[in-house]
């Protein structure tokens, strides 16, 4: 049997979102397209052939890639422009004598109590068609297939054979109206990432709350996620993945999709927000927000007044090498010729080149030093790094440069790579590398720097090395 998954058709009520394709658009935190893959893989169908449209093929493509990760074998297409797909799907007949499974349009599966994985063999010919356009079509043989395609009704239960509910999303309102319905209790039929409470919560990997804010059920919450103190979050609020909420925000009744920032004193309800965009569910109505101190993404891209700050971090920079060279000349040698510490080049993430070799001190020696706490006291050990900042290969302020192979996973969920020689790991020992990178991304500013700049050394220095 084929299964073919058509990802190609327009999709007008999804433009307000953003630049993420519908069939990425997560249903209680998880892409759409992802619970299609998950039910050709529980029907037992191998092949999976996978239809895509134009600009936004390479998203979906990246997302799926091989298909090893539902155990299917992708074979990808695109569809012609114009074509029906009554066409389309007996121009490729010779693929699916075997028995055909179409998805297409978006379309979600919603599973009833009763519905067990195994129930797909027992599934006879059926079809779904929505605003005049096959939305679903399962038929076992070829030869059920040509039928349903020339017009035969197939079975009058349909997908309710096996207790499932085919729910097309064809609105603003109907989206949101699905994700409401999933984190009232139907997300618990469907496998889920994270951890999932008795009291209907679902809260994902390296989320950080401070004991002040409060998270009432039922929620959802993705990954690398940050609250704020005094946040209320819930009930019946889906948290993408890498949100951020600020300090005295209330969210219940709603819906943020991932990377988005929400600022300080904001009460959120039956709203849907991607990045800057605060979507009606009721009409779809879209209001961008340009503030980004009340609303953003928080993966922005490098903005005009980065220059001025990189220039102005550029000349204090200056002022910290010619401080710290005769330091540096003095005290390197003793640290190198005793071997209480070593001068090694590790491989780095780059944001131009790729990789790059970055100077690194480390102890190698178990016993105190007196040359090496000072050395370090005084970040003597990051002057090779300022020379680079000299020479515009790293920023003053910035994230923790990322090493490879150790943060890879990091890198490819930050859109904004800025490694500087100082961050907030510096002077925060509880810092989370990922959270505080998407943090800095949205937050960065010559006031945050310079912020960054001062506590980094004072801590160093008062902390003797230690830090």
């Amino acid at each position: 049997m084929l299964a073919v998954l058509n990802t190609s058709s327009a999709c007008a009520w999804a433009e307000p979102f953003g630049d993420l394709p519908w069939p990425l658009l997560p249903v209680a935190n998880r892409p759409l397209l992802d619970y299609w893959l998950e039910t050709c893989s529980e029907a037992g169908i191998a092949a999976v052939q996978l239809v895509l449209g134009g600009d936004d093929a390479k998203q979906i493509e990246d997302f799926v890639r091989d298909g090893k990760r539902w155990n299917l074998e992708i074979q990808y297409t695109f569809s012609r422009p114009g074509e029906s797909t009554e066409n389309y799907l007996k121009s490729i007949a010779a693929l699916w004598s075997g028995g055909l499974f179409y998805l297409g349009n978006p379309l979600f599966l919603r599973r009833r109590q009763a519905f067990k994985p195994g129930e797909f063999r027992q599934l006879e010919a059926c079809r779904h068609d929505f605003h005049d356009e096959i939305h679903f079509l399962y038929a076992p043989t070829g030869a059920a297939a040509q039928a349903m395609l020339d017009g035969a009704p197939g079975s009058k239960l349909g997908l309710e054979q096996i207790h499932l509910h085919p729910f097309a999303i064809d609105s603003a309102a109907s989206y949101f109206d699905l994700n409401m319905k999933m984190i009232q209790g139907e997300f618990s039929r469907y496998v889920t990432a994270g951890f999932s409470a008795k009291d209907g919560s679902s809260i994902g990997y390296n989320v950080r709350t401070p004991p002040s804010s409060q998270l009432e059920p039922p929620i959802m919450v993705g990954d690398d996620c940050r609250f704020g103190t005094l946040t209320s979050v819930g009930p019946n609020a889906i948290i993408g993945n890498h949100v951020i909420v600020d300090s005295h925000s209330e969210l219940a009744d709603c819906l943020i999709l991932n990377d988005t920032y929400i600022g300080r004193n904001l009460e959120i309800r039956k709203k849907i927000v991607a990045g800057n965009r605060v979507i009606d569910p009721a009409d779809g109505e879209m209001v961008q927000i340009e503030d980004s101190w009340l609303i953003a993404r928080n993966r922005a891209e490098m903005r005009t007044e980065d220059l001025f700050r990189v220039s102005v971090l550029w000349i204090i920079t200056c002022g910290l090498v010619l401080v710290q060279l005769v330091p540096f000349l003095l005290l390197c040698p003793i640290v190198l010729i005793f071997r209480t510490g070593r001068l090694a080049r590790q491989q780095f993430h780059d944001p131009r080149t790729g990789y790059v070799y970055l100077p690194v001190f480390d102890k190698i020696t178990p016993r105190k030093s007196v040359a090496y706490r000072l050395f370090r006291a005084l970040s003597l050990d990051r002057f090779p790094r300022l020379l680079l900042v000299l020479g515009g290969r790293l920023f003053l302020c910035g994230q923790p440069p990322m090493r490879h192979p150790d943060d890879d996973e990091i890198i490819k969920q930050l859109r904004n790579y800025l490694p500087g020689v100082f961050c907030y790991e510096d002077y925060n020992k509880d810092s989370d590398r990922l959270v505080d990178s998407l943090w800095y991304a949205h937050i960065r500013s010559l006031f945050e720097d310079v912020k960054i700049l001062i506590k980094a050394l004072l801590t160093r220095l008062l902390t003797a090395g230690r830090q």
